[in-house]
């Protein structure tokens, strides 16, 4: 399935994906973070089985959205109303390890399936600043690898750096860069993906935060402990292949979309 091709300087007019329309089973959502996941735009695409680390959650979230309370867009902060629905066993029992998610508010006005990462609270920002690389971040990135060969050997063989981008909340001294590296292709299973590599800079420091699987297609403000962006990650893939990575303290997988 085809997805979004756009470069990363141009990521900053949405959060959301966009596929050819499919039928096929629900897409599911899982989430590590309490209150945050991924729905469709528009509730004629269906519901999205949503899960949690804890599935305690699950049950958060539906008493929240069925109370009227709604969620928020981080990529526009607009406010959706939802609708949450606890799975059904053969008999007709709740079971409240998954549930089926709706929101409803603004609805894209295409005939493609759009999807959106959601919030129970407002985002602080939906504004990302995009850039390339400078000269000097590349040779502050170069000095980094060059300093552990053991550890960076491998990485350094494979980073596009005259490519990379920088993204920071407008003002802030924190910068995640964004480096791609090797691609992985396996034809036979429909996949194709560019790894990329993420560095963080604030001042004169640079660290390493290590590599995602695939092409970041959006950012999304979801850590309140840092300025540095979550990255929405796209890999090629027979169907939806999303991920959801946080930077804070390291990176890390907090949230996945997808499904055949």
């Amino acid at each position: 399935m085809r997805l979004l091709q756009r470069g990363i300087p141009a990521l900053i007019l949405g959060l959301a994906v966009v596929a050819p329309s499919a039928t096929g089973e629900a897409k599911e959502s899982h989430s590590a973070r309490p209150g945050l996941f991924f729905a469709w735009l528009s509730p004629d695409d269906g519901a999205v089985v949503v899960q949690f680390d804890d599935p305690a959650h699950v049950r958060t979230l539906a008493r929240h959205c069925n109370a009227g309370r709604g969620v928020f867009s981080t990529q526009t902060g607009v406010k959706y109303q939802c609708t949450v629905q606890a799975s059904k066993s053969a008999s007709g029992q709740e079971q409240w390890d998954s549930a089926e998610a709706t929101v409803q508010g603004e609805s894209p006005q295409l005939d493609t399936r759009q999807f959106g990462l959601f919030s129970m609270v407002p985002v602080r920002t939906t504004r990302w600043a995009t850039r390339r690389i400078s000269a000097p971040e590349v040779q502050a990135i170069a000095a980094l690898l060059r300093s552990d060969s053991k550890r960076f050997g491998a990485v350094q063989r494979q980073l596009k750096l005259a490519t990379a981008s920088v993204v920071s909340q407008p003002g802030s001294p924190t910068l995640a860069i964004i480096v791609p590296g090797r691609v992985v292709e396996d034809r036979a299973a429909f996949y194709h993906a560019r790894r990329h590599h993420v560095f963080a800079k604030k001042g004169n420091g640079v660290s390493y935060l290590g590599e995602v699987p695939g092409k970041p297609v959006s950012f999304a403000d979801i850590d309140p402990a840092t300025d540095l962006p979550g990255l929405v990650v796209s890999e090629g893939c027979d169907g939806w292949c999303i991920t959801l990575w946080s930077l804070a303290g390291g990176l890390a997988q907090v949230g996945r979309f997808g499904g055949h």
